[in-house]
C-alpha cells in the first residue's frame, strides 16, 4: 500500500515517550506523506525504508528493514542504527507501531526470496537503471539475514553491483540477486514497453493527495496565457526585495491535512508558533519565518496561502515562488524533461552559490498540488474550428502507466451505466456491401485489377501467350523469366475468361451497370483496344469493394445524387463531390454537355440504382428509433469545477473540452460489442493491424481527438488495447452532433462500427483514412481515403490530416515520465501537457 493512504491520526502527543521530540517525529511523517521518503511493505510483515537525518529533516539513501510481529499488541523491529534494544525506538518504529494497523496490507504474498523492491532511470544514461533488492542470507534466516544489495546498470547484468554488508565483488548476496534479476529480464511479464525491464510490484511510490497549505487558484504563466482567461489579482514576481523575513497569518490561512480545511482561528492566538522555513527560487534559497497555529487534526500546523507574495507553501516547511515551478512546466512541454533530470540541474545551479536543493520527491509532489491550482481551462477548443469541429482526427497514442497503478475509478466513455438505452433490436446486419453478392466482386476485381487488356495486330507478346512465344522462350532457355512469363501470361488469360462470367453476373444484379461495365472492360472494349480511364476504374472497384454502401453513399451524399437523378445536369454532377468515384466518371460522361444527353441512359439508371441501394441498407440498420436521449441533468465537466480541476478526470480518466451528455448504449445482441478485436488484428478484409499499443503490464495508452489545427479537443485513458469503440463511445457520449468528417487510422472498420450500433447518429458522417496510414490500407477502395474526397473538393485541401500525428510527436516528450507514474499523476501530467500545448497553439492562431 502506498504511503498516501496512511491515515495518521493519533496525536504525536500520546506517542512520543522518548527523547525524540514532536517536530522531529512530525517532519518524519511529513515526508512519508509527501513522497520524500520510502516506506514501502514487500512482504507480510517485513518493509524496507529510507534512512532519516534527524538534524537535517531529509531523507537518506540509506536503507534499511523493518520486521514487524502481529500478536496482541504491534511488535517492530528496525535495522537503522537508531533503533536501540534498550527500548528507545526510531521514527520508523514509530510510524508502523503506532499507526501500521491501518496500513498494513495483507493481500501481498508473503516470500522469503530476493525481492526486487525499488527501480528507478539514471537520467544522464537512458539505458542505466538503479536497481535494489532485498536479499535474504544462504545461512541466515530472520531479520539479521536480510541485506541490501544494489545494481546500477543497464539490463544486461554487467553494472555495478553492491551489497551492504560485503564490498567483495564474490560476495554470496550478489550472486543471488544477479541470479535473480537475469530471471526477470528473461520473463515476459516483466519486460516493458521499449523491451526494458518494469518496475517492480513493491515500487508503488505514492502519489500523495497533493494537498498543500496554499489553496487559492492561480493564472497559468504568462507565456500560456489566453484573453479569454478570467482576471485574476496580480501575481507578483518574488524577487530578492519582495521575499519577506516573516509571513504572518491571515484570514485565508489553512492547513492542508484534508480536502475540508481547517482555517485560521483569530481568537486562539495561544496556539501559534513561529518556525524557520525555506523558500525555494530559481538561482538559491531564502529562509523565512512563518506564523503557524496548531490545527485541530493535532499533527499540522495552519500557514499563510502565500499566494499574493508569488510563493506556494506547500507545507509549511517547504515553499516554493511561482517562477520555479512554472520554469518545469515551461521545460518539460517543450522538451523531455523528467523531473529528476531537471533537479538535478536546479542542484548544480544551487551548488555553484553553495546551497542546496530540495529532494526530487518532494519538488515533484509539490509541482502537482501547484498545477492542481492553475486554471487551465477552457483551452481545448480551437477559436477557428469552433466547440464542434466539422473535422476530427482521432488517434491512439501509446502514453500508458504501469497497469498496477490501476484504480477502480477508471471509467473511460466505453463502459455503460445501469442508465443506459438499451437497444435490443441492434444486430449485425449482413451483405451491406453495393453488391452483396461476393463471387460478382471478386470476379470484377479480377477483370479491372493490373495493366489494361487490349488485342490487335500489334499486340505484345507479354499481354497474349501463344504456342510460337512459347517455343521462343523456351529456345532462348530463359527459365526463370520464362517461368515469370508464363504465370502474368497465365493470369491475364484468367481476366480475359472472366469478363463474360463478370458481366452476366452483374446483369442478374442490375442490367445498366452490367451494360456500362461491358461498355468499358467487356470483350469489345478489349478487341477494339479501348482503355477506359482510371476514373472507371477506380468506380468499379468501389462497386466492387467488400465494405458497405454507405460508406461510399453516406446520407448528405445520397440527397445530392438523388437530386441529381431527378435532374442530370452538369451543375448538380459537380455537387457530387461526396461522391467522388462517382462525381468523375460523370463529368467524363457529361464532357462539355450541360445535361446528361438519353444515350447515356445506363449511367443514369446506375445512379438510381445506387441510391435505392443506399437507401434500403439504411433503413435495415435503422430499426432501433432515433439517438440516445441526452441526459437531463449532465455531470459537471472539469472545467465547471472551480476548486479542484482534477476532480473528474482524476477518478475517470476523460478529460474533454465538452461535458458528457449521453451514456453509452448497450447492444446485448452484438456479442463482440466491448470486446477488444482479437490478437489486434484490424479484421480480414483490411491488412492494417494495430500497433501494439502496451505491452503486458501497460495500460493501453490514451484516445485523442484533435482538429486539423493540431488542437486537442480531449483524451481519455485506455485501460488496456485501443479499438474502434474508444472513438465510438467518445463521439456517442460528448457530441451533441457528430464531425462531418472523423479521421483515423481505422476508418475503414469504424465507420461499420458505428453505423451498425447509432445509424441515425452517424448518418451525416464520413469516416476517413488520412494519408499518412492509408498505406497500410492496401486492400480498402478509394470512399475509405481522405485523398480520394481531397481531389474532387477544393474546400478539404486545408485539412492537415497529419494534426494526429504532429500532436503525438509533441506528446512522446513525456513518455517516459509518464510510463514511471501512478494512474492519478500520469492524467494530471498528460492534462498539463496538453493544456500548454493548446494554449501556444492558440496564441499563435
Amino acid at each position: 500500500m502506498s504511503p498516501s493512504t496512511f491515515p495518521i491520526s493519533t496525536p504525536v502527543s500520546s506517542v512520543l515517550t522518548t527523547p525524540l521530540s514532536e517536530r522531529a517525529y512530525s517532519d518524519y511523517v511529513d515526508s512519508v506523506l509527501e513522497d520524500g521518503t520510502a516506506f514501502l511493505q514487500i512482504s507480510q510483515d517485513l518493509f524496507v525504508v529510507n534512512g532519516w537525518d534527524l538534524k537535517a529533516q531529509r531523507s537518506k539513501d540509506t536503507w534499511y528493514h523493518i520486521r514487524s510481529l502481529i500478536g496482541s499488541e504491534l511488535v517492530v523491529v528496525c535495522t537503522c542504527p537508531s533503533s536501540n534494544p534498550d527500548g528507545v525506538l526510531c521514527v520508523h518504529e514509530y510510524l508502523l507501531r503506532e499507526n501500521g494497523a491501518e496500513f498494513i496490507t495483507h493481500d501481498i504474498s508473503d516470500t522469503e526470496e530476493v525481492i526486487l523492491f525499488t527501480r528507478q532511470v539514471d537520467f544522464d544514461n537512458d539505458d542505466n537503471f538503479l536497481n535494489h533488492f532485498s536479499c535474504p542470507s544462504p545461512n541466515k534466516r530472520g531479520l539479521s539475514g536480510r541485506v541490501i544489495v544494489t545494481y546500477d546498470g543497464c539490463d544486461d547484468g554487467r553494472g555495478r553491483w553492491r551489497c551492504e554488508k560485503d564490498s567483495t565483488h564474490i560476495c554470496g548476496h550478489i550472486g543471488i540477486c544477479r541470479t535473480r534479476f537475469q530471471q526477470l529480464v528473461n520473463s515476459a511479464d516483466y519486460v516493458g514497453q521499449d523491451g526494458a525491464l518494469v518496475a517492480p510490484e513493491f515500487d508503488a511510490k505514492s502519489s500523495g493527495s497533493d494537498l498543500s497549505v496554499s489553496y487559492h487558484r492561480r493564472p497559468p504563466p504568462v507565456w500560456a496565457a489566453l484573453p479569454t482567461d478570467p482576471i485574476f489579482p496580480p501575481n507578483p514576481f518574488a524577487d530578492d526585495n519582495s521575499l519577506p523575513g516573516e509571513i504572518l497569518l491571515a484570514e485565508d490561512s489553512s492547513c492542508c491535512c484534508t480536502k475540508e480545511r481547517y482555517f485560521y482561528r483569530p481568537t486562539d492566538r495561544n496556539a501559534i508558533k513561529r518556525r524557520t522555513a525555506t523558500i525555494y527560487r530559481l538561482f538559491k534559497p531564502h529562509t523565512t519565518m512563518l506564523e503557524l497555529q496548531s490545527c485541530l487534526c493535532k499533527r499540522r500546523f495552519i500557514g499563510p496561502e502565500c499566494g499574493y507574495l508569488g510563493i506556494f507553501n506547500y507545507n509549511n516547511k517547504v515553499l516554493f515562488t511561482h517562477e520555479i515551478l512554472d520554469e518545469y512546466t515551461s521545460a518539460f512541454t517543450t522538451s523531455e524533461t523528467p523531473f529528476s533530470a531537471w533537479a538535478l540541474v536546479v542542484s548544480r545551479r544551487y551548488g555553484q552559490r553553495g546551497a542546496a536543493f530540495c529532494s526530487v520527491d518532494i519538488f515533484r509532489a509539490a509541482w502537482f498540488s501547484y498545477v492542481r491550482l492553475l486554471h487551465l481551462e477552457a483551452d481545448m477548443v480551437c477559436p477557428k474550428c469552433g466547440p464542434c469541429p466539422e473535422n476530427t482526427i482521432w488517434d491512439g497514442v501509446t502514453l500508458a502507466f504501469n497497469r498496477k497503478h490501476l484504480l477502480p475509478s477508471l471509467e473511460p466513455p466505453t463502459v455503460s451505466q445501469e442508465t443506459s438505452l438499451i437497444r435490443q433490436s441492434t444486430v449485425y446486419v449482413p451483405s451491406q456491401q453495393i453488391l452483396s453478392d461476393s463471387a460478382t466482386r471478386r470476379l470484377i476485381r479480377k477483370v479491372i485489377t493490373g495493366p489494361a487488356l487490349i488485342l490487335g495486330d500489334g499486340l505484345d507478346k507479354n499481354v497474349v501467350p501463344t504456342a510460337e512465344m512459347d517455343a521462343e522462350e523456351e529456345e532462348d532457355g530463359g527459365n526463370q523469366q520464362s517461368t515469370s512469363s508464363s504465370s502474368s501470361r497465365q493470369h491475364i488469360l484468367e481476366r480475359l475468361e472472366s469478363i463474360p462470367l463478370a458481366v452476366a453476373r452483374i446483369s442478374g444484379t442490375n442490367p445498366p451497370l452490367s451494360r456500362f461495365f461491358d461498355l468499358h472492360f467487356g470483350n469489345s472494349a478489349v478487341v477494339t483496344r479501348k482503355v477506359p480511364p482510371d476514373a472507371y476504374k477506380r468506380f468499379f472497384f468501389q462497386i466492387s469493394a467488400d465494405e458497405s454502401v454507405l460508406q461510399t453513399v453516406n446520407m448528405s451524399a445520397l440527397e445530392v445524387l438523388e437530386k441529381f437523378v431527378k435532374s442530370p445536369t452538369r451543375l448538380n454532377a459537380s455537387a457530387l463531390v461526396g461522391i467522388p468515384v462517382l462525381h468523375d466518371i460523370l463529368m467524363l460522361e457529361l464532357g462539355d454537355l450541360h445535361q446528361l444527353p438519353a444515350e447515356k441512359g445506363d449511367i443514369l439508371e446506375v445512379c438510381l440504382w445506387l441510391a435505392q441501394r443506399g437507401r434500403t441498407v439504411f433503413a435495415w440498420l435503422k430499426k432501433d428509433g432515433a439517438v440516445p436521449k441526452t441526459i437531463t441533468s449532465p455531470e459537471k465537466s472539469w472545467t465547471e469545477v472551480a476548486s479542484d480541476f482534477s476532480l473528474l478526470i482524476l477518478q475517470t480518466g476523460c478529460c474533454y473540452g465538452m461535458p458528457k451528455i449521453r451514456e453509452r448504449p448497450v447492444y446485448p445482441r452484438l456479442k463482440h460489442d466491448t470486446r477488444p478485436d482479437p490478437g489486434g488484428k484490424r479484421g480480414a478484409k483490411c491488412s492494417k493491424y494495430y500497433s501494439q499499443y502496451g505491452e503486458k503490464r501497460l495500460t493501453g495508452g490514451i484516445m485523442c481527438v484533435w482538429c486539423t489545427h493540431s488542437i486537442c479537443y480531449g483524451f481519455h485513458c485506455i485501460p488496456k488495447g485501443e479499438g474502434r469503440n474508444d472513438v465510438f463511445s467518445a463521439l456517442i457520449t460528448r457530441w451533441e452532433r457528430p464531425p462531418k468528417r472523423v479521421i483515423y487510422d481505422f476508418a475503414c472498420a469504424l465507420g461499420p462500427y458505428c453505423m451498425t450500433r447509432e445509424p441515425e447518429f452517424f448518418a451525416e458522417t464520413q469516416f476517413l483514412i488520412d494519408d499518412f496510414h492509408a498505406v497500410g490500407h492496401s486492400k480498402c477502395a478509394p470512399a475509405a481515403f481522405l485523398k480520394t474526397y481531397c481531389a474532387v473538393d477544393p474546400r478539404l485541401r486545408h485539412i492537415n490530416s497529419s494534426a494526429g500525428e504532429c500532436g503525438n510527436s509533441g506528446i512522446s516528450r513525456i513518455r517516459k515520465s509518464v510510463s514511471y507514474m501512478a494512474q492519478d499523476r500520469a492524467i494530471v501530467y498528460t492534462k498539463v501537457f496538453l493544456s500548454i500545448w493548446n494554449r501556444q497553439r492558440i496564441r499563435s492562431l
